[in-house]
């Protein structure tokens, strides 16, 4: 069995897209997801599976879709993909991992878009662009950033989740205990 660090994007976000993850965990265990866990509640998601990661994507939108009406982005990465994606983290240690996030884009973003975003003035603000992975850093808090999802997505012309760094660490060691 594989083990799965699911995304949902904009889930429970100022209002919208509300899924309460005790109920979805409800309705994952009643499938062949095992070992569901969640985390706070933005929508992550650590399960093990025998199937590949395009169905556990696939299977996780359809539960969505019918367990709660919603059709929301859903973004999954094996344990391993994640592990990578920690160990390529681009900025310092000394950085608070508060104030550094991590991306997963849905496509890797056009060289157009790419150096129209480079050309945006992002003051004190830090990016890192590795293939669909966006790394960055928000000196002032992500209240007083530019850099945010929306930003991004609209900027690049993808869709995207992110989270800090506090939260994809613990999402490695929720996924490290049910091994």
């Amino acid at each position: 069995m594989t083990t799965y660090i699911i995304l949902l994007r904009a889930v429970n976000v100022s209002g919208k897209n509300i899924i309460k993850m005790a109920e979805l965990k409800s309705h994952l265990e009643n499938t062949s997801f095992q070992s569901v866990k969640t985390y706070i509640q933005s929508g992550n998601i650590i399960l093990k599976s025998d199937l590949n990661k395009t169905e556990v994507q696939k299977n996780v939108s359809q539960l969505i879709k019918k367990g709660f009406d919603l059709d929301v982005q859903v973004f999954v990465l094996t344990k391993e993909e994640l592990q990578t994606i920690i160990a390529h983290n681009p900025f310092p240690e000394t950085y608070p991992p508060n104030k550094v996030y991590i991306t997963i884009l849905d496509h890797v973003p056009s060289k157009e878009n790419m150096e129209k975003f480079s050309n945006i003035d992002l003051a004190e603000e830090q990016y890192v662009l590795t293939n669909d992975i966006f790394y960055f850093y928000v000196p002032e808090g992500m209240a007083n950033a530019k850099l945010s999802n929306p930003f991004i997505e609209n900027k690049l012309k993808v869709k995207a989740t992110g989270r800090n760094l506090n939260t994809i660490l613990k999402l490695q060691n929720l996924a490290d205990q049910i091994n």
